[in-house]
């Protein structure tokens, strides 16, 4: 399974539990086209991507206020579009044009760097159609690392892991309702407050309910709970996604739920590999 696991200068911090790529977009041809002939690469070039303090800061400032005068989400995927291309033909045109497989800091910063989480999530799950695959795989890598920054700052130390996935639930319950529509979405949310169950109790601490509204969390959660033999630290690696493959509640796949942006909400068809 992928697992981005960015990191923030040079310190290293928790990846976030099952930050795994949309799938390839039908229509990569043509947003390379679109970007004035933008390097697609290979897909994996793209894979962990590091903007610098200045761009992450005004991502943060972002999220939290992206609610205010907000947009349809069709609106933000077709401005996302349009910014991205702008930025591309600005590198162009002083002579630096993007290449995601020998990209620059000045390169990551420029063209991803003013995108709010809704903008970056609207070319994670590919909302529209028009982002390609290199595009997608940037946006997710820049979003697990937001979700990795508010985790590390709850957990500095590493050794408060209840703390840090304490933290990755609330950073999820803040994000976009498109977002909280996508499998990822659902996967991360029951997996860290599994996490943070599994660490408090392990200390000897009984931990506060956490239960997230959305049904399909409470299914996924219920599974995690039968992996009881599992450390929370083990969560991280996402190495036993093959077992909640192979249980009952799983083996048929989920049922799908309302439909939203981002990749319908069949566990099985996330970037799963045994």
């Amino acid at each position: 399974m992928n697992v981005t696991e960015p990191s923030v200068g040079v310190a290293r911090q928790p990846a976030p539990l099952f930050a795994t790529a949309p799938s390839a977009s039908k229509s990569a041809a043509a947003a390379k086209d679109a970007a004035g002939g933008a390097s697609s690469g290979t897909g994996d070039a793209a894979a962990v991507v590091t903007l610098s303090e200045a761009a992450q800061a005004s991502l943060v400032t972002q999220t939290v206020t992206q609610t205010v005068g907000k947009k349809d989400f069709a609106t933000v995927a077709k401005d996302a579009r349009a910014a991205i291309d702008a930025k591309y033909a600005e590198l162009a045109a002083n002579g630096k044009p993007m290449d995601y497989m020998h990209a620059t800091q000045e390169s990551w910063d420029t063209v991803y760097g003013g995108l709010d989480r809704r903008a970056l999530f609207a070319i994670a799950s590919n909302s529209d159609g028009s982002f390609s695959k290199d595009e997608q795989d940037t946006a997710q890598s820049i979003m697990s690392q937001q979700q990795g920054r508010a985790m590390m700052a709850a957990d500095p130390t590493g050794n408060d892991h209840a703390s840090r996935y304490r933290a990755g639930v609330a950073f999820l319950e803040g994000v976009s309702d498109e977002e909280k529509a996508s499998a990822n979405w659902a996967v991360q949310r029951a997996a860290n407050q599994f996490g943070y169950e599994q660490s408090m109790r392990s200390s000897g601490r009984e931990p506060d309910d956490i239960d997230s509204e959305s049904p399909l969390v409470a299914m996924i959660k219920g599974a995690m709970d039968r992996l009881k033999d599992k450390s929370p630290e083990a969560i991280a690696t996402g190495g036993y996604v093959k077992d909640l493959k192979d249980m009952p509640l799983f083996r048929d796949g989920v049922p799908a739920v309302a439909a939203g942006a981002g990749p319908m909400p069949q566990i099985m068809a996330l970037d799963i590999k045994a």
